[in-house]
């Protein structure tokens, strides 16, 4: 337990850190990410008005009929793909991209490609 909780706040002191550089405008918001063990989220946030445009998960009921499992890499491309679809409807292409204090390697790494794939540009 006690392992579990310093990495948590080891995360989020490192997610602190980089959002002292990172903050999403009205012209590029910012992409986040948070991934637990089971699904990962992303939303596109303007952190002037603090307003969420566009959020997909692999708890969105158009992926649940496509995933058996929220957890893995497949599922996060196609959160990506989906994240950047709902931005492009809201007529957002360009984002700044958030890892959320996790490395840049597997499923945060394949949400990117997929919202790139999409159309987003990061």
């Amino acid at each position: 337990m006690l392992k579990a909780k310093s990495r948590l706040i080891n995360r989020k002191r490192r997610h602190r850190r980089v959002r002292v550089k990172i903050s999403g405008t009205p012209e590029r918001p910012r992409l986040n990410v948070f991934r637990s063990s089971k699904h990962i989220y992303a939303q596109v946030i303007n952190d002037y008005t603090g307003e969420t445009l566009a959020a997909a998960s692999s708890l969105d009921p158009e992926l649940r009929k496509e995933l058996s499992y929220g957890g893995n890499k497949e599922a996060a491309h196609k959160v990506g793909t989906l994240l950047a679809r709902k931005a492009a409807d809201k007529g957002i292409k360009d984002v700044v991209f958030d890892r959320g204090g996790y490395l840049y390697h597997g499923r945060v790494r394949e949400l990117a490609e997929g919202a790139r794939e999409g159309g987003l540009n990061f």
